[in-house]
């Protein structure tokens, strides 16, 4: 499968409120892609890199209903058994550490992580976590932005839509600067 159809399959099933398989097309795509940018570096070390480049993009669309276009940091529990606890991750962190990785090692989310709807962050006290899905549209807006997708396409060309305006995704692949304008973002 190509980077084009795991983003429309994502997307579809987004569309469907099959928030965990999405999630996992997602994880594939941002993988994929983030080899692609930074082919010498390991898969953690490209995706991580990948993810601070694409901050402004995901920031922007993730937390829109919110007001705000700045990266978040999260309390989340640990995922190392040999140190428990909670910690504080940032967002590239909790993206690939937290739902990527579990999404492609265990073709699903953390117990304690979920994705709705609805406007809301919930956290809580013994480190559970509730995002918006925009996170997550906001991570695929940024995958198709990468100009080492230039040559992909979503089959069925879905339609990305934002701040009351829609468009193609079909229409964006590697076009970063139309995105940006498209989103208000610098």
């Amino acid at each position: 499968m190509s980077v084009g159809s795991q983003v429309a399959d994502a997307m579809r099933k987004l569309s469907e409120d099959r928030f965990e398989d999405a999630v996992v097309a997602a994880s594939v795509a941002l993988s994929a892609t983030a080899r692609l940018e930074y082919p010498t570096e390991g898969d953690k070390s490209a995706c991580r890199k990948f993810l601070e480049q694409s901050l402004p993009i995901i920031s922007k669309i993730g937390w829109v209903s919110f007001g705000v276009s700045q990266p978040i940091n999260f309390r989340y529990r640990r995922l190392d058994s040999k140190a428990t606890g909670i910690c504080v991750r940032t967002m590239p962190e909790m993206l690939y550490d937290v739902v990527r990785c579990t999404a492609v090692h265990e073709a699903g989310l953390p117990d304690n992580l979920q994705f709705t709807k609805q406007s809301v962050i919930q956290l809580g006290p013994d480190g559970e976590l509730v995002l918006p899905i925009d996170v997550i549209i906001g991570l695929l807006i940024a995958i198709v932005a990468s100009p080492k997708n230039a040559h992909q396409q979503a089959e069925g060309d879905p339609v990305f839509s934002f701040g009351g305006k829609s468009i193609r995704v079909n229409e964006l692949w590697r076009e970063r600067g139309k995105i940006a304008a498209f989103i208000g973002i610098k």
